[in-house]
């Protein structure tokens, strides 16, 4: 049964997380062209006012800030702009390292943290490449974009592509939106960020510069990167009762009965070498 209510489970490939199908199991992507952005954060406050986050502290990734323009300095004053967000990307290692089971993929795109189920054990805020989840100062668990996977269950794309005011931002069928991202690319002798990278994502990149000065990390393109989940954090998982003891008890449970899914939290040598 799918971890995430009203949702119907997948049988994809073995994979050390769960998998779900909202609607009809295509593909979706969103398009960011960092040719036609102006670094004006509408897209910012927009995704803050559909998910009824606080303004302010717009600069920097947090519990209320899901997406943020990078360099961090006002419209004008930056000759390139970049988007910093989650990826949703086709293996998140987010949701293979979480213990209770609280991240689950969407074939339509989406990685969504159940926020019912999440026991703020921070493994997921440590195992992202793109740094882009954060620790709700309010309810003390992990929070990131959704990709508003409520509004595409009606049809709508996500508030941030819909607030853009020219038309930097596209949302579409996956195979469509990786296709007008390369004829861009084309026009304007640009390169495609995010089609690669970590095995993939539904989030894809039209970049006039190195991925660097978008302010974009180098992430290779193997499945599930290296994560940075410190041991103390781990130890500190293992001896705690993060989430209360229905949290401790789903933790045990999902170990005893999917040991495989260990691999990659603990083993990450192990994984990589079943991965081949």
């Amino acid at each position: 049964m799918s971890p995430v209510p009203g949702v119907t489970s997948a049988t994809p490939e073995r994979r050390p997380y769960p998998s779900a199908r909202a609607m009809d199991g295509g593909a979706r992507s969103i398009l960011f062209d960092a040719s036609k952005c102006i670094g004006c954060r509408q897209c910012v406050e927009a995704c803050k006012d559909w998910h009824d986050l606080p303004r302010g502290d717009t600069y920097r990734i947090g519990g209320s800030t899901w997406i943020t323009m990078e360099p961090p300095v006002p419209e004008g004053l930056a000759r390139i702009w970049g988007r910093n967000s989650c990826m949703h990307c086709d293996y998140p290692s987010c949701a293979a390292v979480c213990p209770v089971e609280a991240i689950t993929k969407f074939e339509e795109g989406p990685v969504v943290i159940d926020q019912a189920a999440c026991i703020g054990c921070e493994y997921c805020v440590h195992a992202c490449p793109w740094h882009v989840i954060a620790m709700s100062n309010v309810t003390k668990k992990a929070t990131k974009c959704t990709m508003c996977h409520d509004r595409l269950g009606q049809g709508a794309s996500p508030f941030c592509v819909q607030a853009c005011p020219v038309n930097a931002l596209h949302f579409g069928p996956a195979a469509e939106m990786e296709a007008r991202a390369d004829t861009r690319a084309a026009e304007i002798g640009g390169s495609v960020y995010g089609r690669d990278q970590a095995g993939g994502t539904r989030v894809l990149h039209v970049l006039v510069g190195a991925a660097a000065e978008h302010g974009l990390p180098t992430v290779d393109s193997r499945r599930y990167p290296v994560h940075q989940i410190p041991w103390s954090a781990k130890i500190k998982g293992l001896l705690t009762v993060r989430g209360g003891l229905s949290g401790r008890w789903r933790a045990i449970e999902n170990a005893w009965t999917k040991p495989w899914r260990l691999a990659y939290r603990y083993w990450q040598w192990w994984h990589r070498h079943g991965q081949r």
